[in-house]
């Protein structure tokens, strides 16, 4: 499963999910249409979780740089309680 973004004729684009099944690609879901930059980041974002959501996997790099995140936090934490 995959995502693209198809343009359309009016100007906008869509954002949709597809799969590929016997060389050809299927249409699996809309996830949106916009025309604005920022919106359609926003779509990509969203139809990279909707894929990840329906496949029943996780995102292993998210997983980590959160785990990055957690550790770096409890360090300054547990500094300032020790240097007071």
């Amino acid at each position: 499963m995959l995502f693209r973004k198809k343009k359309n004729r009016s100007g906008t684009t869509s954002v949709v999910i597809v799969e590929k099944r016997l060389g050809k690609f299927k249409h699996i879901k809309t996830i949106g249409v916009s025309s604005d930059k920022e919106e359609l980041e926003r779509l990509h974002t969203k139809g990279r979780e909707g894929i990840l959501k329906h496949s029943g996997t996780a995102d292993i790099f998210d997983d980590y740089q959160r785990e990055v995140v957690v550790k770096l936090i409890t360090d300054q934490l547990l500094s300032n309680i020790v240097s007071s």
